[in-house]
């Protein structure tokens, strides 16, 4: 097992507990829920397995299920964004700037490759979780898809902006 994943095991229940008892907890408006425990998929290193990073997904998709009671939701939409991820970040990050086990992070990447890739993972996995949890599609689901996403990346931003002065 590598470095980074023998962390990424170490990070999962942190932020599977935190995303359950104080996030899920804590709604904007009673609508808007930002989902901080996309930023371990966000930040997982590209050029690892991607059964590695499918499995990993499905698990920490399973455990915010079973955690928050509705199963198969989070799950199905962890894994999604976790198959799509390479080919987002072939479009979004410049090829060539990270190595083998390198974490996405903003300093890597930069401000702007990691606010659209962030965003892009974000939109993707809120509007395929609210959407399986309402089975419709309407602009009230659009809304709670759209403001849903920009509290994540707000979130996970704020988080970024942490790590890097850390270091």
């Amino acid at each position: 097992m590598t470095k980074p994943f023998i962390k990424y095991i170490w990070l999962l229940p942190i932020y599977v507990l935190l995303q359950v008892l104080v996030l899920n907890e804590v709604l904007f408006y009673s609508y808007i829920n930002p989902y901080l425990y996309l930023a371990l998929i966000i930040s997982w290193p590209i050029k690892t397995p991607k059964w590695r990073l499918l499995f990993y997904s499905f698990v920490l998709g399973l455990l915010v299920d079973i955690l928050s009671g509705n199963l198969g939701f989070h799950s199905t939409a962890t894994v999604f964004i976790a198959f799509i991820k390479p080919v987002i970040a072939k479009i979004t990050i410049p090829h060539n700037i990270l190595a083998e086990n390198d974490e996405i992070t903003i300093n890597k990447i930069g401000n702007k490759a990691f606010i659209i890739f962030s965003f892009l993972i974000i939109f993707i996995h809120n509007s395929t979780l609210f959407i399986l949890e309402h089975l419709d599609f309407n602009l009230n689901i659009l809304i709670k898809i759209l403001a849903s996403s920009i509290v994540t990346l707000i979130v996970i931003l704020i988080l970024e902006i942490f790590k890097s002065s850390k270091k």
